[in-house]
């Protein structure tokens, strides 16, 4: 099957799933690039060698609140991709016991843990410690700790896995960590985390933390990625609720974490939190934001940095929050200064107080700042769709740069065609 009719075929597929209501602003669900489209472009290349080819790797990361950690807007993004063409599906991706800072852990697996732990996320101002990029720690004294991993059995994909990567900080070097022998295939130890390659796919696992016998020091645990599959696409999403941009610049790991997560496309949702409350500032927001972006650009200097305005919202479920506009202007000059791409979910769902249509609807929640299930689903298909007009859109134009370049050589009319699809059929 061509590429170009692959896509297509998509359309009916991601626009089947999007539910129509007269508020909603279809015609504005479109990717922007307000500066350079190079980093977008070289996404879209990298994506349409593994449709066509079937090999390859593709990583995409994303970042924001509570929005995010819940998993169903990245979840769902997550399915839509990794069911693209077929299934590329090379892993569930970055993972964290949330249950141990007693929050909620995203719809897809839950990890069981024993053993007396700490936690300290990103948000919170009086605690302080060692962060990675998920922006949540974990940390164990106890001589015995466990942490089991379990995939739900209503994932749409299988997530099994046969590679874990376990990311942490053990200044003293008195912790082993162990799995199953018997399941081991090979085992790596590096500086932060240490890695597991197994005999079989499984969809559970248990990892075993223990301290040498009258040694002194903590285990810190900083997440943790599975993966299934060297060709396909990973999908990381990293979310702690209440974040804002500041709460990630305190994450001293976080670019040299992100650079081993190699992203292609890393998707910023932060906004809806800098930007509750009277005293907001353009000029202070977009300063965090560019530290954040410097961070990301060390890690991943040719990632294609896609933002996505916040929804709109009330404050205190009493006021409308006149912010939303604010955060998507900055967003658009932002991506402009940045060569970053915007999905402008603020004028997708209907722009100021459409939340209340979305509520009305059972799409977002009575607090009117987030959704529901069925709202977050439907957010992820818009966004998706967005993406993927914009990735047929770069086909298109790269067939009619084929199409041009061809006769420009001399080449006979009618047999380009042919040309073309041989270039763009997958490899047996």
């Amino acid at each position: 099957m061509l590429l170009s009719t692959s896509v297509s075929a998509q359309q009916d597929s991601y626009f089947y799933h999007v539910n129509q209501y007269n508020f909603v602003r279809y015609d504005r669900n479109e990717m922007h690039y307000p500066g350079d489209r190079t980093n977008a472009e070289r996404f879209y290349a990298k994506l349409e060698q593994l449709v066509t080819t079937g090999e390859g790797r593709v990583n995409i990361v994303q970042i924001g609140g509570s929005h995010i950690q819940a998993g169903s807007f990245s979840g769902q993004m997550r399915n839509r991709f990794q069911q693209l063409n077929g299934e590329m599906n090379a892993g569930w991706g970055f993972m964290f016991p949330y249950r141990i800072a007693r929050t909620n852990s995203p719809f897809g697996y839950y990890i069981r843990y024993n053993g007396y732990w700490k936690t300290f996320r990103n948000v919170e101002g009086r605690k302080s410690g060692t962060l990675g990029v998920g922006g949540i720690s974990a940390t164990t004294s106890s001589p015995k700790a466990e942490l089991t991993i379990l995939l739900e059995e209503e994932n749409e994909l299988d997530y099994s896995f046969n590679k874990l990567r376990i990311y942490y900080e053990n200044t003293a070097k008195n912790y082993s960590i162990n799995i199953d022998s018997d399941l081991v295939k090979n085992k790596v130890e590096a500086n932060g985390y240490i890695d597991f390659e197994l005999n079989e796919w499984v969809d559970s696992l248990q990892i075993t933390l223990e301290k040498d016998y009258n040694s002194q020091g903590n285990f810190t645990l900083l997440g943790m990625t599975t993966e299934s599959n060297p060709n396909g696409i990973m999908y990381h999403s990293i979310g702690v609720n209440g974040a804002h941009v500041p709460a990630f610049l305190r994450c001293q790991l976080f670019a040299e974490q992100l650079a081993d997560l190699s992203p292609d496309l890393v998707i910023l949702g932060l906004g809806i939190n800098d930007a509750y409350g009277r005293r907001f500032s353009q000029a202070r927001f977009e300063d965090h934001y560019g530290q954040l972006i410097d961070k990301i650009k060390t890690a991943a200097p040719n990632a294609l940095i896609v933002f996505t305005t916040n929804n709109d919202s009330y404050m205190y479920r009493r006021y409308v929050n006149k912010n939303g506009a604010k955060v998507q202007d900055s967003m658009f000059k932002m991506a402009k200064k940045y060569n970053a791409g915007v999905w402008d979910m603020f004028s997708v769902m209907g722009g100021l107080n459409s939340i209340v249509l979305w509520q009305n609807n059972g799409l977002a929640q009575s607090d009117k700042i987030h959704f529901t299930r069925e709202g977050y689903l439907m957010i992820a298909d818009l966004f998706f769709g967005a993406l993927m007009k914009d990735f047929e859109n770069f086909l298109i134009d790269k067939k009619e740069i084929t199409i041009n370049s061809y006769f420009e050589d001399g080449g006979e009319e009618g047999s380009y065609e042919g040309q073309i699809s041989q270039s763009l059929t997958p490899s047996k």
